[in-house]
């Protein structure tokens, strides 16, 4: 069992230091014909937003419950001015009052 486990170890493992060969790098050299990258010139204070979404998540969620929390106020002012005209009485809201 040791020597299959062992076997099996040296074919993905790269072998000890007292065994590699003198002179020898682990990882060869990168090729001399690529070139090096270069770096964008860019200034300071501009901010590369390539990945980025265009509208912040804790944004979108804001203006859902925005949304709805508005929607359930005018569904209450029409509910409260039906009722009011049932008993023959004018409903103004706030905002059209002021």
């Amino acid at each position: 069992m040791r020597s299959l486990l062992a076997a099996i170890l040296s074919l993905f493992l790269p072998p000890r230091g007292t065994h590699r060969a003198p002179g020898v790098p682990v990882f060869p050299p990168a090729s001399p014909y690529v070139p090096p990258r270069r770096a964008r010139p860019c200034p300071a204070d501009v901010v590369l937003a390539d990945g980025l979404p265009l509208v912040r998540p804790y944004l979108a969620v804001w203006e859902r419950e925005r949304e709805a929390r508005d929607r359930g106020r005018l569904q209450r002012e029409r509910r409260r001015a039906a009722v009011l005209a049932t008993l023959g009485q004018d409903y103004v809201p706030a905002e059209a009052a002021a």
